[in-house]
């Protein structure tokens, strides 16, 4: 998936299964930056409550509701939350990739550049 600041808005169809509490939290925040409790519920069609319940990191948005907010990013910011997204990925590749020994280690350089030869 791929997705630029002429998207927003526009449905986006990832596996976010993966994405970590805290990028799941710091996506909320960040659209928080320029929307009410509100209007950001409503966006979402979640209660204020929920929304709340993030912040404090209490609870965390689900697949769904992560869904509905990269839909509903502004243009302005698209590019932060794919940062955010996808150094989320790199640092969890960057664990795996510690833990492993060196035949494996050798499977996931492999298959990473498979895929950024595909591109």
């Amino acid at each position: 998936m791929y997705m630029d600041a002429s998207e927003a808005g526009r449905e986006v169809s990832m596996n976010l299964h993966w994405v970590s509490k805290e990028t799941r939290a710091k996506l909320i925040e960040l659209m928080l930056s320029t929307r009410s409790i509100i209007e950001l519920s409503r966006d979402l069609g979640i209660s204020p409550t929920a929304i709340r319940k993030y912040v404090k990191k209490e609870a965390y948005p689900s697949d769904e509701v992560l869904q509905r907010a990269l839909e509903k990013l502004a243009p302005y910011e698209v590019d932060e939350a794919m940062r955010m997204i996808i150094l989320d990925l790199v640092e969890s590749l960057r664990a795996l990739y510690g833990s492993l020994d060196e035949k494996h280690r050798e499977f996931l350089r492999e298959t990473l550049r498979s895929i950024i030869s595909q591109g």
